[in-house]
């Protein structure tokens, strides 16, 4: 009789299978404490990094799941939205709240959002604090080399800062911006990893129109 296959104790079930370049991206994250994830948009940065966060939590190997990102999208800034400091930042939070739902049950993250398990926090409001949790970066083209610099040294002894971006998608003008910065961090700092992903998991349209965009550029 076939023995059953042993199933690890702390195996969690997700429902969106990673491909082997994001699973490299998520064994980066879970052994060392910085890592950058750059790529076009549709490779699944954030995706990585959704899983990868949820696993620290659902192993209770971290308390909290931080979200920052610049105060900058598309040419505007959070001064120009209507409503209150956490309303204009909402918006910020529900496009990784949609990378975690593809990860797991919507009703479970909900809740660990209720629970204050999964924050939102501007970039100005990181100072001070000290990073023993998760942090994910998103957007990282659109801070600035002082902005990511501040971000960076808030690191705890136990924390994780998880930077994704891509040059090609930057909102701002600064041709050495924080993205830039992190990168050339990584090749100077053996600790700090950078990966890029280049599967498109998003309409082969969305290929095509990127590759007409910054090829037309150069």
């Amino acid at each position: 009789m076939e023995k059953p296959k042993k199933v690890l104790k702390n195996e969690i079930k997700y429902q969106i299978t990673l491909n082997d370049e994001q699973k490299e991206a998520k064994r980066l994250i879970r052994e060392n404490q910085i890592v950058i994830i750059t790529g076009r948009a549709g490779c699944g940065k954030s995706l990585v990094s959704a899983q990868t966060a949820l696993d620290f939590i659902f192993k209770k190997e971290c308390e909290n799941i931080y979200v920052t990102r610049a105060a900058v999208e598309v040419g505007h800034s959070l001064g120009f939205l209507p409503g209150s400091l956490d309303e204009k930042f909402n918006p910020y939070l529900e496009a990784f709240q949609e990378n975690l739902v593809k990860c797991y049950s919507k009703e479970k993250i909900e809740s660990l959002i209720s629970d204050k398990k999964v924050i939102a926090l501007p970039v100005q409001f990181i100072r001070g604090k000290t990073i023993d949790d998760v942090l994910v970066v998103e957007e990282a083209q659109n801070l600035t080399k002082s902005e990511m610099l501040a971000l960076l040294t808030r690191l705890g002894k136990n924390g994780k800062i998880v930077i994704n971006g891509d040059n090609e998608q930057k909102d701002i003008k600064d041709d050495f911006n924080g993205l830039s910065y992190a990168i050339e961090l990584s090749k100077k700092i053996e600790e700090i990893k950078w990966i890029k992903l280049n599967h498109n998991h998003r309409s082969d349209l969305v290929g095509k129109i990127l590759d007409y965009e910054y090829k037309s550029k150069v």
